[in-house]
């Protein structure tokens, strides 16, 4: 949760992680300054010098406001994403980039681990599949990734009351991705995808996305290939 400065006031986006983070804190730092809990070096460190149990950046609300008192803070912010596009993109980031999941494992079965320890293990994965009403602020302004970034420009203009700085977002962290939205690994199954309407029930209500369809209401398979194509519908529609 970075923490900038406005003038006098204090003011903190609660950065969900594979939300377009990164672009957001580039441009809060180009136009205010520094930012406080903020650690883009984090994960260089080996895990026994690590301070807390996340980066500060990715911190649950509730952890935060142990730290920082509430009313120290003016207003807050945050990007969300449809849960099914977020937990694409997690397992896609985790497989290319920090290289934790299993040889050759789906979506599902890495869902499915993380269904086995989140409750154990809450901070795997830098809270990158932690629930986003968690790491969102009640009463934060929030803004949906699927509406672009650009809206964000225009909340800032009225926290600062000018119109200073870039009127686009630029794009942070940008790559080459070696698995392609077509890829096998990258589909949940209607299974999971019930199984992701449950775990985050409380992002689909919040933000307001909606519902899945449930696994268990879909017909089971009666051709090669129906799951595949059932599962490539739902995604597509997200």
């Amino acid at each position: 949760m970075p923490i900038f400065r406005i003038n006098n006031q204090l003011h903190y986006y609660a950065h969900v992680p594979k939300c377009g983070g990164s672009s957001v804190e580039a441009y809060l730092k180009a136009r205010f300054g520094t930012l406080a809990f903020l650690d883009t070096r984090y994960l260089e460190l080996p895990e026994a010098r690590r301070w807390s149990r996340s980066s500060p950046q990715h911190l649950p609300v509730a952890d935060f406001h142990r730290l920082i008192p509430a009313e120290w803070i003016a207003s807050s912010f945050a990007v969300v994403r449809h849960p099914v596009k977020r937990l694409v993109s997690a397992f896609q980031y985790q497989v290319e980039v920090e290289g934790t999941v299993a040889a050759l494992w789906s979506i599902d079965e890495w869902f499915d681990d993380w269904l086995k320890i989140a409750d154990d293990d809450p901070f795997r994965y830098d809270n990158h599949l932690r629930p986003q009403c968690e790491i969102v602020p009640e009463g934060a302004t929030v803004f949906r990734l699927e509406d672009g970034l650009k809206p964000i420009v225009a909340h800032l203009d009225t926290l600062a009351g000018d119109s200073r700085g870039a009127r686009e977002i630029a794009p942070e962290n940008v790559r080459k991705k070696a698995l392609g939205p077509d890829a096998e690994r990258l589909r949940p199954s209607p299974e999971t995808l019930a199984r992701v309407a449950e775990y985050y029930a409380g992002d689909f209500a919040r933000f307001g996305y909606p519902p899945l369809p449930e696994a268990a209401a879909l017909p089971r398979p009666s051709a090669p290939g129906f799951l595949g194509r059932l599962t490539s519908r739902i995604v597509g529609r997200l």
